[in-house]
Formats: structure tokens, C-alpha cells, sequence
């Protein structure tokens, strides 16, 4: 619970054999969480400390200039009396956080912040290299993607959706689309490390799209090859999919959003303008809703309560194009306005219900770039920050703050 206080940490320098390391209080490298409503004085007072002034950062050592100064404040020099790093903590501070030596690298480690407020883009595996990283972004600021965790295996083109506890994996290739997989994989959103296995789709395949409400997650398309299977399960349980229905064509490589009662499922190869439409609580086929303002493969796609918006792709020609539709009812597609670049196949296409983050994708080259637009309004995308690397292939991420959430 926030309380309003201060807690004092007691810095020391030791070197145990690798090199110069901070130690907290006693202990090594000491991994440490930090609350809303607290100050925390990083006492720098030991003579051990000298010229190794402690600060605090986004990424490890502060790589990227990422150092973080928000409710940060020093006083003195490192190794004498009175020195100190002060930080204070509150509902904005990130959720993760490292101290970290400006003038000498590996010396800190990770302060987790139990803000437990924030919602959290996550975006798993990648295009080129078939990695198992996982990437997250707190969205109430902008900046780069910190890394989370491990899949239990390396692939790309998931299907990946969320509820506000957990993000799912489905599907996707290890191997460049030579094996398509079933597999769904497990994240707790709010902690950070690897997945465990969740059950299995009904077939496997990857450019498979997922979309989700608080309870169902459901698959729809994919490449095994082309396929217009919709397959769900619960939340709550590990179990294997079902059968859910058919989309009203078969297409990979597609983009999906939702509400709290409707999915979509947008475009896909071969270059698509369809918009199909589910009601999440009921089974059966997907119904046509509308038409894209062009027909376009790999468009990415997110949305708030009532608005889903897609962008990027293309037609074949690489496309900037952002459009979108009110969930509610049906029709074709308006023009939202353009991204900063045109990009295919984005990877990261996340929603606070306020915001959509468009990120990765080919240009024609793989980029790490994200934008950003709000949703509610009409307008060019802007920039917010960065991936980890480049990637693209397919739409492979969610968040636990999503249109499709209560």
C-alpha cells in the first residue's frame, strides 16, 4: 500500500572478484522494489563509494542515454559524508528501473516499482533471427522497449492477446514457415521472466492474429497455408482450443483488434480489403463488416471500447495508410491519416484505449521505430520511441489495457 515515507539504503563498493560491484545494505548486487508514496535515499556516504557515483536508468547502465531524473535529486561527492542519490516514487515512476555506476558499467541491477497502475504493451518473438524475447513498454511514457523475459522457443508471426493478468502466445514458425506451431505460450503481465506452456491451438500455423475480452481469447487465419480457422479458449484455464468457427475467406498475415462483446479481423494475404466481425461471447463464422480504404496484407491493428484502427501494410506497394471503423456497427473504413513511414507488417500494434502503438515492420528495410496516434481523434501518427531491434512479420503483440478489456 502507498505510505508517505522515507527509507535510507546503505551503498557500499566492494570488489568480489569480478570487478567493482554496489552492494545495498550489505548484499550483492541486492534486486530491490520500491512503493508509490516513498523516498529512497541511496547513502553514498562510505569511503568505498568514491567516483562511483550511483544513478538511475531505464536500461541497464543507462544504454541509449535512457538515465531517468524524474523525482531524482544528490547531494555531495560519492565517499564522503552526507552523499547520497534520492529518489521518490509515485504512480508514474516506471515499473522497472536500474541503479547503475555512471562511471564504471556492471555494477547495479534492477528496482522493480510496485505501481501496479500502468498499462503494458508486450510484443513477443521476432523476424529475422526467430527470437524468444520478449519485449514490454510501460505506455504512460514514451522512450524504448525494455526486455521482459524468454518464450519457451524461438519463433515469429504469433498470434499474441491479453487480458489486464495475462498475455498469450499462439503458433507461430521457428524455422521460417517450414513448421508451424500450436503451442500457446503464458506471461503474467504485471512481473517480469519467461513463459510456461497454456495448451495448444486446434492447428498450427503462424501469421495467425489473436484478439480478446477480459475472459475469451480467440485465433483467427494463418498460414498453414491459408486458413479461415477461428479457434478460443478461456483465460482462466490451460486447456487446448476450440473450434470456434470460419472466417468468411482464408488469410495470413492479418490484423485483428476487439471490443468487450466484438473481434475483428482485418486484410491478410492474399491482399485483402475484408473486414470480418465476431460476437467473442457466442460461437460461430465470422460475418463481413466493411471494406479497408485500400485492401492491404500485414496491416497492423488495435482499438479502443469503440474505435479499431489499422495501419501500415501493403498494397503491394508498402503502405503508410492509417484508417479505421466503429466497432459497433458496420461499414467500410474512413481515412485516419498517415504513419511517420510507410512500414509493412508491423509487429507491435498495442492500445491503452486512449492510444494504439504502431512499431517494426519493413520499410523495406526491418525498422525499430514506433509511433503513436491517439485514437479518438483523426491525424498523423507521431513518434514515441523505439523496439529493442528491428522486426517485422506479422502483428505479435497486445496489451492488458486494450479496447476488448472492461
Amino acid at each position: 500500500m502507498p505510505r508517505s515515507t522515507t527509507f535510507k539504503l546503505n551503498i557500499t563498493v566492494v570488489n568480489p572478484g569480478s570487478g567493482n560491484k554496489y552492494y545495498i545494505d550489505g548484499i550483492l548486487q541486492s534486486y530491490i522494489t520500491l512503493f508509490p508514496g516513498c523516498t529512497y535515499e541511496f547513502d553514498q556516504s562510505d569511503s568505498s563509494n568514491n567516483t562511483h557515483n550511483l544513478a538511475f536508468a531505464t536500461l541497464p547502465d543507462a544504454a541509449d542515454s535512457s538515465q531517468y531524473t524524474t523525482g531524482v535529486t544528490t547531494s555531495g561527492t560519492p565517499g564522503n559524508s552526507g552523499a547520497y542519490a534520492k529518489i521518490e516514487v509515485t504512480t508514474s515512476t516506471p515499473t522497472r528501473l536500474y541503479y547503475y555506476c555512471t562511471n564504471h558499467s556492471g555494477m547495479g541491477n534492477q528496482i522493480t516499482c510496485q505501481t501496479g497502475t500502468h498499462v503494458r504493451a508486450f510484443q513477443g518473438g521476432s523476424y529475422p533471427g526467430n527470437s524468444n524475447q520478449i519485449q514490454v513498454t510501460d505506455m504512460a511514457s514514451t522512450g524504448k522497449m525494455i526486455d521482459f523475459g524468454n518464450l519457451q522457443a524461438g519463433a515469429y508471426a504469433k498470434g499474441v492477446c491479453g487480458n489486464s493478468i495475462k498475455g498469450l502466445f499462439g503458433g507461430g514458425s521457428p524455422d521460417g514457415g517450414t513448421t508451424k506451431l500450436n503451442t500457446i505460450d503464458q506471461m503474467i503481465v504485471s512481473s517480469f521472466g519467461n513463459t510456461i506452456d497454456y495448451g495448444d491451438l486446434s492447428v498450427g500455423r503462424h501469421y495467425v492474429v489473436a484478439i480478446s475480452n477480459d475472459t475469451r481469447a480467440i485465433w483467427g487465419g494463418g498460414s498453414s497455408p491459408g486458413s479461415n480457422v477461428i479457434d478460443f479458449k478461456l483465460f482462466n484455464s490451460s486447456a487446448n482450443c476450440t473450434d470456434f468457427g470460419d472466417l468468411t475467406t482464408s488469410r495470413y498475415d492479418l490484423g485483428g483488434s476487439s471490443s468487450t462483446t466484438r473481434g475483428l479481423f482485418v486484410g491478410g494475404t492474399p491482399t485483402s480489403d475484408v473486414i470480418d466481425y465476431i460476437t467473442i461471447a457466442s460461437a460461430g463464422n465470422a460475418t463481413d463488416f466493411g471494406d479497408l480504404t485500400v485492401g492491404r496484407v500485414g496491416c497492423a491493428t488495435g482499438a479502443s471500447a469503440t474505435r479499431s484502427v489499422s495501419g501500415g501494410g501493403s498494397t503491394p506497394s508498402i503502405s503508410n495508410v492509417i484508417d479505421y471503423v466503429t466497432i459497433a456497427s458496420t461499414g467500410n473504413a474512413t481515412d485516419f491519416g498517415d504513419l511517420s513511414q510507410a512500414r509493412k507488417s508491423p509487429v507491435l500494434s498495442s492500445s491503452n484505449k486512449t492510444m494504439i502503438l504502431f512499431g517494426g515492420g519493413s520499410t523495406p528495410s526491418v525498422v525499430s521505430t514506433i509511433d503513436f496516434v491517439t485514437i479518438s481523434s483523426t491525424g498523423n501518427a507521431a513518434d514515441w520511441g523505439d523496439l529493442l531491434a528491428g522486426n517485422h512479420l506479422q502483428q505479435s503483440s497486445s496489451s492488458n489495457g486494450h479496447g476488448g478489456l472492461a
